[in-house]
Parts: C-alpha cells; structure tokens; sequence
C-alpha cells in the first residue's frame, strides 16, 4: 500500500497586482500553504509527496524564494518528495531555478526533469513513476507520449505525473497547453495519473474506477476559484485499487456576492452579514443594486465602510443602487415650476421604475 499526497499549482512568486490592498498577504499565503500541506502529509502518514508542476509562477524567482520553498519541502517525513516541472515553472537546459532547487533539496527529494522512468525502490518504494515535465510555456504536444511505448513491470504500482489540460475539464480552446485526453491518458498502461494545469478540482467526486486526478490550486488565486483550496490523499492498495480523499488546505477566499437593496430591513440584514469574522480572510467583489429612500440611500453610503474593514480587499460595485426619487428631492433639487419640477411631478411615485428612468435622464441632461 502506498500513500500519496497529491497537490499542483501553488504558483509560488506570484504578485497579485490587481489586488493592491491584499497582495502581500496573498503572496505570502501560498509559501504559508505549502508548509502548511508538507505538515499535512507528515500528519497522514504520506509515504510520496507530489506536486504536479507549476510550483512556481515563473522560471525566474528570487533566491530567497527558492530557499523558502525547498526548505519547506525538505522537512516532508516520507519516502520521497517528487517534484514535476509545469507550463510555468518549466524546466530548460540551463535553468537556474531547477539548479538552486537542486543543489538545496534534501535527499529524498526528486525534481522529475526528464522524460525516463524513475524507479522508487531505493526509496523504499514498490513503485515506478513515469514523469512528464513541461520545457516550456507552451506546446500543442503534451509530454505523455512517450510512456504509450514503455513496457511496465506488473508487480509494481506504475505512478504518472503530468502537467496539462485535459480535453473537457480545462479550458484550452487553441490547444496551448500540453492537451491531454481522458482516452490517452487511461490507455497509457500507468494506475494512477498525478495532474496538474486546472486550478479546479476532479473529479469533484472521485470514483472507485477513477485513475486521473487533479487537485485544483491548494491556494485559491482569484474569483474563479470557487473552492476553498484543495489537495488530493490517494491511497493505492496492494490490488491497485485507489481511495482518494479530498483535503482543504487554502487561508484566503475569493468571494462574488450579489445583493438588492429595496428596504430598511435589506440595508440591515447585509450589514449584519460582517459584523462577525467570517469575511477576515476574504477578498469580496460585492455588487449592489435597488433602490432606496433617500434617508437609507446616505446610511448605506456612510455604513459601506464597515464591509470594507470586514474583509481584506473589498470590489464594490453599487452603480446600480438608487435613490428613491420622492416629492420632497424633487422640491429640493429643482425650482418650483421649471420643467424638470413639472415633469417630474406629474409622474405619480408609485410609478417608480418610470419616475426613476426621468430623474435620471434629466440628472444627465444637466450633466
């Protein structure tokens, strides 16, 4: 039996620069993560931990980045740390990453840079894994084909590690990044397939008969991240048949929140939603719409501030909320008598989609 914890795309260096207020606490987040998923798999028991490419966002980081990451995975109490080059960490000739890398990893840790069968039993291991790396940004040929031809030993769990997408689960629309297939894939002789590329997690649900995983980023990354972060543990037993449980790992969320806001009751029961903690690791892009009194509309104006320093960086979007165009703003915003008085006051107010279409018309007029 063999355990295997399974991540991908922690995406180490990279800025978030269309998050100002929060870049550094995401940035730091993910090196925070990734010692935080080594501790998990000590924890677990993990015999192999695996990242499947794109440990780091680009070919060019930072030493001390480097030394924070190998340092981190160097503290992984299993067999074996393999370690895949991905499409954005990708491996070359003469890549410093992978040298500094290499000459800081600990002995039990693999940097899986060529396309060869690497045999894990001087780790201890009954395994073989049949690694394929990324050599660059892009291809339109993934880095599997070669396994397709080699012959694999039956007593040994036979492990693939690849980076890529994979036709029906990652958008790839013009084929960019080492596209794969289920049918490939399956057909490649290998037990299990390690996957790395998609952010998401799948299967969502993995199946008694599922031997392709990719976990999803373990740190979600922007608003098209949904889930929370993920990590795969496998377990292969000695019929090769596979457990997988899904483990949530990240400490920041992204959040899209949509509200109406038509009432006194509205505007409280949205302000009640941060009076707690739960949005203190969260970046929200909240949209806001209705329309309200005027008295509520100045409230909700001063009061949006304590959404803002509920969560770490607020998107907010209330273009769509309105003020309510009552007699009163009329009298007060134009004279007696003139044409826009006139013409809004002769527009009953419980027509409010109508009263609201003229005020605003004539607001821009004015412009």
């Amino acid at each position: 039996m063999i355990n295997i914890f399974h991540t991908a795309d922690h995406h180490l260096g990279l800025r978030f620069k269309n998050h100002p207020e929060a870049s550094n606490k995401l940035a730091q987040a993910r090196y925070v993560t990734l010692e935080k998923l080594v501790g998990m798999a000590n924890e677990k028991n993990a015999d192999i931990f695996a990242i499947a490419g794109d440990l780091f966002q680009s070919p060019r980081i930072k030493v001390g980045e480097i030394l924070e990451c190998v340092h981190a995975i160097n503290k992984f109490e299993g067999n074996a740390a393999l370690i895949l080059p991905g499409n954005h960490d990708y491996i070359t000739e003469d890549s410093q990453l992978w040298d500094r890398f290499k000459k800081e990893a600990g002995e039990n840790v693999l940097v899986l840079d060529e396309k060869e069968p690497v045999d894990l039993s001087e780790y201890d291991l009954n395994a073989m894994v049949w690694p394929a790396p990324c050599h660059a940004k892009h291809s339109a040929e993934n880095a599997t084909g070669w396994i397709d031809d080699e012959e694999k030993k039956p007593d040994k769990i036979h492990i693939g590690i690849a980076h890529g997408s994979i036709e029906g689960v990652s958008p790839d629309f013009n084929q960019h990044y080492f596209p794969m297939t289920v049918r490939e894939l399956n057909s490649s002789g290998v037990d299990i397939w390690l996957m790395g590329h998609t952010h998401i997690t799948w299967p969502e649900k993995p199946g008694k008969k599922d031997i392709i995983f990719n976990p999803g980023t373990p740190e979600p990354d922007g608003f098209d991240c949904s889930h929370e972060g993920r990590a795969f543990l496998h377990t292969i037993d000695e019929n090769k048949l596979i457990s997988t449980e899904i483990l949530s790992t990240g400490a920041y969320r992204f959040r899209n929140m949509m509200r109406s806001l038509n009432s006194e009751s509205d505007l409280e029961k949205l302000l009640k939603e941060f009076e707690g903690n739960e949005f203190n690791h969260t970046i929200l892009k909240l949209d806001v719409s209705g329309r309200l009194e005027p008295e509520l509309y100045e409230q909700w104006r001063e009061k949006r501030q304590s959404i803002r320093k509920a969560v770490v960086e607020l998107k907010l979007d209330d273009s769509e909320l309105r003020r309510k165009v009552t007699e009163e703003q009329i009298r007060k915003e134009f004279t007696d008598g003139s044409f826009p008085e006139q013409l809004l006051s002769s527009i009953p107010e419980e027509n409010e989609a109508e009263l609201q279409m003229a005020y605003e018309l004539i607001k821009e007029v004015q412009k």
